[in-house]
């Protein structure tokens, strides 16, 4: 399948994209066109691929209430279900609000830029694109390794369960069971033979399904995370020539001409000549209606004290205050793009953020009572340990990239305090103002408002599932 003709984050995300796809996620929108008879083969196997990782997982369940006998055996199913339990949450909040996800992603594809800043734009693109990719690499690396773990570790240790003796329920009977890589009930005989490979194989590619979806879906949250904040960085970047040059008399001095390396040799030459029709092009997409644009091409509103090419009172020509007028819009448009942004990845990943906290607390608390039932080097405590790497890592992945949203976003903050706006002209001082007022309040994500992801909440988790293995080893 070609891919389609897609921009903005979609592009940037796109084998993201196309990975979810084939492990069954829902993205049906990002196809490549096609009849409409493939499309709806596309929909059905999607549907039936779905019904049988959530029809497998209810096995799961059913085999936890059917082996209650041996309380360590119980407590091990259980945590099973729950880890597995944030994969086919995930699955359907995700594909229930698919057109949040769809919104998110396409919350870029038409963004416009400023000539001056364009080699920035593109710069800081470039890098959340690169650190998006190498996301993706490691994830998946840890996923399939995980997969493959948990595969060959099936064939190691004792395969037997402790349940009830049917002739006396006060006593207990050891039953060997077939070596599979979680443990389900079936409704046919998996002892041995066809059945027992065809389940055994069938358990493998569901368990890669379903790690690859719940990982790569916390993943697309941080990929939307990484460029937020290569987005704040670079209007950080810029802020300091901005303000230089809004402070300047003469904005185009020798000493600032690094700042302006971001224009094209073509259209830097354009602006500093004053071609009309060059100068419209580049900075027509930075007003936001027609209305806005035709006053500044008939020199009205806030640039009508300026003729001509004379001096104003600020001590700019009225091109090098058209420049200047339209590249602090530009900084204050982009801003207010990326607090909408974050608002909409907060509102599209904020329910399923709370829940994957609430059951990671509940499913660590569990493991630690586990780890304490460790007798020595075996697979049983080496299966415990991996299942606490791998949930703290979840929590922990989440918890990162939240906190580096909120260090970038309050940098913003303090980059416009340290710029010299108490030397500037009347514009950098109402240009830090407006900076002030929009970055009262560090951008966060929340899940669903409850709490905010951040790295305190990762010491919260842990300090909450401490408490209450404290507490379940004074029940027991």
């Amino acid at each position: 399948m070609q891919k389609p003709k897609v921009t903005g984050l979609v592009a940037d995300l796109w084998t993201h994209i196309r990975i979810l796809q084939l492990a069954g996620h829902s993205l049906l929108e990002f196809n490549a066109g096609g009849s409409a008879a493939w499309n709806y083969l596309r929909t059905a196997g999607t549907v039936l691929h779905n019904f049988l990782l959530i029809g497998n997982y209810v096995l799961l369940i059913i085999n936890c209430t059917q082996q209650t006998a041996d309380s360590d055996e119980f407590t091990g199913n259980v945590a099973t279900v729950l880890f597995f339990s944030h994969c086919v949450f995930k699955l359907l909040y995700c594909t229930l609000r698919r057109r949040k996800f769809y919104r998110t992603l396409n919350s870029w594809n038409h963004t416009n830029s400023h000539p001056l800043f364009a080699e920035s734009s593109a710069r800081h693109h470039a890098q959340a694109t690169s650190s998006m990719k190498r996301l993706l690499v490691i994830i998946l690396t840890c996923t399939l390794t995980s997969v493959l773990a948990w595969t060959t570790i099936t064939f190691f240790g004792d395969s037997v369960i402790h349940v009830q003796d049917p002739d006396d329920a006060n006593l207990t009977m050891t039953v060997e069971v077939p070596r599979l890589i979680v443990r389900a009930w079936y409704p046919w005989d998996i002892s041995n033979g066809f059945m027992y490979m065809l389940t055994f194989a069938f358990q493998f590619f569901w368990l890669t399904c379903m790690l690859v979806l719940c990982n790569l879906l916390d993943t697309l949250f941080c990929c939307w995370l990484i460029y937020a904040c290569e987005q704040l960085v670079h209007l950080k970047e810029i802020m300091k020539p901005l303000m230089e040059v809004s402070n300047s008399m003469d904005s185009l001095m020798p000493q600032t001409s690094d700042i302006f390396r971001a224009a094209s040799s073509s259209s830097h030459a354009a602006l500093l000549s004053g071609s009309t029709d060059t100068l419209d092009t580049n900075i027509r997409g930075i007003y936001n209606s027609a209305s806005e644009y035709s006053g500044f091409r008939q020199g009205g509103g806030a640039l009508s004290t300026v003729q001509g090419s004379s001096v104003g009172p600020n001590g700019l020509t009225k091109k090098q205050e058209v420049l200047i007028r339209s590249a602090i819009k530009y900084w204050v448009e982009r801003h207010k793009q990326v607090v909408r942004y974050v608002n909409d990845i907060g509102d599209t990943y904020g329910g399923a953020i709370l829940a994957h906290m609430l059951i990671s607390t509940v499913e660590l608390t569990l493991l630690a009572y586990l780890a304490t039932t460790i007798t020595g080097f075996n697979p049983r405590g080496i299966c415990i340990v991996g299942y606490v790497i791998y949930s703290f890592g979840q929590v922990f992945q989440f918890c990162y990239y939240g906190n580096h949203l909120i260090e970038e976003s309050s940098s913003v903050l303090e980059a416009a305090y340290s710029c010299r706006w108490y030397d500037g002209t009347d514009e950098a001082k109402a240009f830090v103002q407006i900076i002030c007022q929009q970055c009262q309040k560090s951008m966060t994500i929340s899940g669903a408002k409850f709490f905010t992801v951040s790295l305190d909440l990762f010491a919260s988790i842990l300090g909450a599932v401490v408490t209450y293995f404290l507490l379940l080893i004074q029940l027991n």
